[in-house]
């Protein structure tokens, strides 16, 4: 990898978790709302709030992290995005849910924070793909 390429993705990733900051903000008083204010189930409530952030966080990237590939349609972006984090969102919500589950002592926003940091990097990457992956080179 060439070393602009480098810090060009490093520049990125940067700006794709401070864009995940505003919606990662309102999903802790959202999911605690749910649950606490709405009596929802704890993982039907996360599973709301994870399908909130990534709608968010879908726009956000494209406008101000990546550069959208021209030749796919703004609909076909969203669907792939969609899929890709949505595995990871998928494996994050399964995840909360057994913790939640076989840790009833431990506060269930612990979990929902400790997700977040494990599966950045990882989400990072496929997010990219699906925004950039089609564009003219």
């Amino acid at each position: 990898m060439k070393k602009e390429c480098v810090i060009k993705t490093g520049i990125e990733a940067f700006k794709f978790l401070a864009v995940g900051l505003p919606s990662f903000a309102l999903a802790i008083p959202l999911n605690w709302l749910l649950v606490e204010k709405c009596g929802m189930m704890k993982t039907i409530a996360y599973a709301l709030v994870l399908l909130a952030q990534v709608s968010v966080n879908f726009f956000l990237c494209r406008w101000l992290v990546f550069t959208p590939s021209t030749r796919k349609p703004i609909a076909r972006q969203y669907a792939e995005f969609m899929a890709a984090v949505g595995v990871f969102r998928g494996v994050d919500w399964v995840a909360y849910s057994v913790l939640v589950a076989a840790f009833p002592n431990i506060h269930y926003i612990i979990f929902q924070i400790a997700n977040v940091i494990v599966f950045s990097l990882a989400k990072f990457m496929f997010c990219k793909k699906a925004i950039e992956g089609g564009k003219e080179k």
